[in-house]
């Protein structure tokens, strides 16, 4: 079937099974369509292909945001071998508010998924106890609950990286049939992002102290000296192609 957004035709496709990607485009929806905070507009999202060789394995976008939405970076690639199909979203948010950025890889790598979603502080949590309460402290109960989800195998990042996302991220693996499950938690997530997106709290207000800071943590958790993922695909996908998704997200 066929629907008019801005004047453009875009096929809406009937319900189907969940997949890594359906629980991304779903977040990105939700971004767009009930949070409207994302711009659609003939320049956004800027797309680029991103390439292993001279063959496209999947793709870019960059959403300009609305508000306190700087910007969303989406994408997605596919490989036959090692048989992998990546989706990831980041939400960043203008870099002088203290809205955590929001973050959400779905992959599967070859029988399993690989699930991480989190908010990303914009403050130092060891020194802003009312941030940390506000922005966090609401997603204990979900992250207890996936603690002790049997269908969740926890799963665990270098500790050098692990100190760069918040003590509430999710990285878990699952059977591909648990994802309805994993949607579930990552809606949560969402939600709770989005009541701070909402938010005129003292903690949220604007302040322009951050900005620097927020240049510096982007680049350093969207860097291979952080996260040794980035190197491995190096390999799998090519330098030139992961950085092009590495300038998406650090700048």
């Amino acid at each position: 079937m066929l629907t008019s957004v801005l004047g453009r035709c875009v096929t809406r496709f009937p319900p189907r099974k969940l997949d890594p990607e359906t629980v991304c485009t779903r977040v990105v929806a939700r971004l767009i369509e009930e949070l409207a905070c994302v711009d659609i507009a003939p320049d956004s999202p800027a797309w680029r292909d991103l390439l292993h060789g001279p063959e496209t394995i999947g793709e870019l976008r960059v959403y300009r945001g609305r508000g306190r939405v700087q910007k969303v970076v989406s994408s997605r690639f596919a490989l036959a071998s090692p048989s992998m199909d990546s989706h990831s979203v980041v939400v960043f948010t203008q870099p002088d508010s203290p809205v955590p950025h929001f973050g959400l890889d779905s992959v599967r790598l070859d029988q399993r998924v690989h699930l991480y979603v989190d908010l990303l502080p914009k403050r130092d949590l060891s020194v802003s106890l009312p941030y940390l309460d506000r922005c966090y402290l609401p997603l204990t109960e979900v992250r207890d609950e996936l603690e002790h989800d049997t269908r969740f195998t926890p799963s665990l990042a270098p500790l050098r990286h692990r100190a760069l996302l918040s003590p509430w991220h999710a990285l878990y693996t699952l059977e591909p049939g648990d994802l309805d499950a994993a949607e579930q938690y990552v809606d949560r997530y969402v939600s709770h992002w989005a009541s701070l997106l909402r938010s005129d709290a003292p903690e949220l207000l604007p302040d322009p102290a951050l900005v620097a800071r927020d240049a510096v943590y982007r680049k350093t958790l969207y860097s291979r000296a952080v996260d040794p993922a980035w190197g491995l695909l190096d390999r799998v996908i090519g330098r030139d192609t992961v950085d092009d998704i590495l300038t998406a997200l650090s700048s």
